[in-house]
């Protein structure tokens, strides 16, 4: 269930599962709670599957809420507008136009060296993660496997937690990582998929390619943003939030190193 919901809602993390329980006599559940990608509020939203085996059949709901809810419903409060911003931004990958590549440079050069900025990085056409690495490049923990055509998108991250039993977590794995989950399920995990948008030959399909279409770059340098913008395999970023990179820092010690360069 956490890694359904990870893999087509990048716009949010799972803080907390529980183990598949007995919460009656007939019925198993699971519960989960849910926060924005870019929540500083520490909102979270609890939702559950559960299973009735007199049915055999899934039933959603929020909290302790037996009543079936629609995802999007239980999720519409942790929205914000730089949650917003995410979630827009990631569904625009992979279609045609886009923010061009002046404006984006012009925009970041207006942010201080006091800031930091999350973006959504758009590629030119899908990479694997080791070509983006043979590139110049900034660290890569995360990727869009598949846009959000018709459907939900297919992300995938390291940030694997407690979730995924097969999963190894290392920067250089996230696709091997995201191919052991898919590798993990069978028919039987079709309904759960479903409520989440996902359909297992798609997943195969994706996992098979190991294509990243984009990623998420966190809180980052607002100049090696603008170097990486350069780069000709780079399509175009989303800036989706400035912030204070020195929140916690005394301000005149607040800015980034000077001199730094991409890797590779």
């Amino acid at each position: 269930m956490a890694n359904a919901f990870r893999a087509s809602h990048p716009e949010y993390v799972v803080s907390s599962e529980s183990y598949a329980f007995e919460r009656r006599p007939d019925e198993m559940a699971i519960v989960m709670n849910a926060s924005h990608n870019q929540q500083t509020s520490g909102v979270v939203q609890a939702f559950g599957i559960r299973q009735d085996q007199n049915s055999g059949g899934f039933s959603y709901a929020t909290g302790d809420d037996r009543h079936p809810v629609r995802l999007e419903e239980a999720l519409r409060r942790l929205d914000a507008p730089e949650s917003q911003a995410l979630s827009a931004a990631l569904r625009r990958v992979g279609r045609d136009g886009g923010p061009m590549k002046e404006e984006v440079d012009a925009a970041l050069r207006k942010v201080g060296r006091s800031n930091e900025v999350t973006a959504v990085v758009e590629l030119a056409r899908p990479l694997t993660a080791n070509e983006i690495r043979d590139r110049k490049h900034l660290p890569v923990d995360n990727g869009i496997f598949s846009p959000a055509l018709g459907g939900a998108p297919v992300y995938w991250d390291i940030h694997s937690g407690t979730f995924c039993k097969v999963c190894g977590g290392g920067g250089d794995q996230i696709t091997q990582d995201f191919r052991n989950w898919v590798g993990s399920l069978g028919p039987s995990d079709g309904p759960g998929l479903q409520y989440f948008g996902l359909i297992l030959p798609r997943l195969k399909d994706v996992a098979r390619a190991g294509k990243i279409y984009g990623y998420i770059q966190h809180a980052e340098d607002p100049v090696l943003l603008r170097k990486l913008l350069k780069q000709k395999y780079v399509k175009s970023m989303y800036i989706v939030r400035v912030a204070d990179h020195c929140a916690d820092e005394m301000p005149e010690n607040c800015s980034w190193p000077g001199d730094r360069q991409l890797y590779g």
